[in-house]
């Protein structure tokens, strides 16, 4: 669409659908930026019970083996 002198603008959508609303688009940032903050949170909370996972079982594993081996 021309609006005005030498000024183009182009509006958003498929020649099927028709134009989008601006407010489509933002709900769509929106809802995508939604599922990933989501999915981040998830795979840091999944690392972080990993560490503490690994952490733990490293200590138990060296005091097992500290009672296991006797020093002379």
């Amino acid at each position: 669409m021309i609006s005005g002198i030498g000024c183009v603008t182009f509006e958003r959508g498929s020649a099927i659908n028709g134009p989008r609303p601006v407010s489509a688009d933002v709900a769509l940032a929106v809802a995508a930026a939604s599922v990933l903050g989501v999915t981040v949170g998830v795979l840091l909370a999944e690392v972080v019970a990993g560490v503490a996972v690994a952490a733990s079982t490293a200590v138990v594993f060296h005091f097992v083996l500290r009672s296991i081996v006797t020093r002379k």
